[in-house]
């Protein structure tokens, strides 16, 4: 397959707001849910900048930076059998808007430069597609606006990559109770916390859990304990889960775990949001995060699933898996993928993980009446997998703005039309299908 990148605007989705809010207190606070920040070329890393608190509730943020180890270039070290050494250089600056230096009066950048050297036991470790580089800075910063720049560069390479992003320190000065954005990871099974700062889950988001912080400056004695209502709301807005936690905390500002009762979770975005309600007054919030791997979908997610699945399946096998009773669901689709997996030997089904990363860069990029898989070109997309080449010809008098995409092993040729004008493209050559 190629891996031609298609430019399409970003995903419909709007950035989700985490509201950190007060009843009856003068000066609400509001602090963006901003996505990981991810670079645009190699080497490629996120960054997940987030709001932290400390006991007394002063804000700082907190970056963590995830470099895969795939992205680096790994040098083989002299006499030391295969092992294999990379290097990288990490850069973290936060400049502040004029407002915010103003206040301040100082233009003075916050941030740092540091490097980290890795070393492997041999290439098969380098090359692992799970292993990840994960470096963790906080930074204290006055309230007000900023803008974050992240930079990795790759010293064995000697390429650099980038990302940057508006983020908003909050001023909690007059606001005796607050959150701090919520940190996701998993729980394993002895109730330890691992953060996923990339915020992408795969089947792993069974062990989805919250690390949520509150700092309470009111009086009172200590352990105290709150309940914690939760939900994960999907792309839709609809809840996917709920429940309550009752949180017991022997200080302000004390972490607490909050994992829901269930998260077996389908493809898609979802937004994790933890609440706490006392009497008229509620603090509230979100963290998005995406699932991009997932286990056979159920109930209504399996019904909505045949459409997209029905681009590369046969009528006979769609028709098959629509007849099945909910409680056949599961293996009905586990042997339709058992059918068609390149390496029945192994324990991932590379053929369904292709899918589910078409579905969703279909759903991400494109734009129809519905969902991006709906779209032509997400349809084409799924089918065929991204194309060797595309060429793009503005609109004329006699024709709108085209997309032609070529497929080189067999040859195919798709010509897109956006005849609205508004990023709406619809494949004129039906019969190249």
């Amino acid at each position: 397959m190629g891996s031609h990148s298609l430019k399409r605007p970003s995903p419909r989705l709007p950035w989700l707001i985490a509201l950190v809010a007060l009843a009856g207190v003068p000066h609400a606070v509001r602090t963006d849910d901003i996505p990981p920040l991810r670079s645009a070329q190699p080497p490629f890393f996120s960054a997940d900048v987030s709001l932290a608190l400390d006991p007394d509730g002063h804000p700082a943020m907190g970056v963590a930076v995830t470099v895969p180890y795939q992205e680096l270039q790994w040098i083989r070290l002299a006499e030391a059998g295969d092992r294999r050494a990379a290097r990288a250089e990490l850069t973290v600056i936060f400049e502040p808007d004029s407002r915010t230096k103003s206040r301040r009066k100082s233009e003075a950048l916050q941030g740092d430069v540091w490097e980290r050297r890795l070393v492997v036991p041999g290439f098969a470790a380098s090359r692992s597609p799970n292993a990840t580089m994960v470096e963790k800075r906080t930074f204290d910063l006055p309230p007000g606006r900023y803008e974050a720049r992240v930079m990795v560069k790759d010293l064995n390479a000697g390429i650099q990559s980038s990302a940057r992003q508006e983020v908003t320190v909050p001023d909690f000065s007059r606001v005796p109770v607050g959150f701090a954005d919520l940190e996701l990871g998993v729980v394993d099974s002895t109730g330890a916390f691992t953060a996923m700062t990339t915020r992408r889950f795969g089947t792993d988001v069974r062990a989805l859990a919250a690390r949520a912080v509150l700092f309470d400056r009111r009086d009172g004695a200590w352990p105290r304990t709150y309940p914690f209502r939760y939900k994960v709301l999907d792309d839709l807005g609809e809840t996917a889960v709920s429940g309550v936690v009752d949180a017991t905390m022997q200080r302000s500002a004390e972490a607490v775990i909050v994992r829901p009762s269930s998260s077996d979770l389908f493809l898609g975005g979802y937004v994790f949001e933890v609440e706490l309600v006392e009497g008229k007054s509620r603090w509230r919030v979100e963290r998005s995060f995406e699932v991009d791997e997932s286990g056979p979908p159920r109930g209504r997610e399996f019904e909505r699933m045949l459409e997209p699945l029905s681009y590369i399946a046969q009528g006979e096998e769609i028709d098959q898996l629509r007849r099945l009773p909910p409680e056949q669901q599961e293996a009905g689709w586990t042997e339709f993928w058992r059918r068609r997996d390149p390496t029945p030997e192994t324990a991932r089904n590379e053929a369904m993980l292709e899918f589910y990363r078409r579905l969703r860069y279909a759903e991400q990029h494109f734009q129809g009446y519905g969902p991006g898989w709906r779209s032509d070109m997400g349809r084409i997309y799924i089918k065929f997998g991204p194309p060797d080449q595309i060429e793009s010809r503005p609109a004329s008098t006699q024709s709108p703005q085209l997309e032609i995409w070529y497929y080189n092993q067999p040859y195919r040729r798709f010509v897109f039309g956006d005849r609205e004008g508004f990023g709406r493209y619809v494949l004129l050559t039906p019969g190249s299908e």
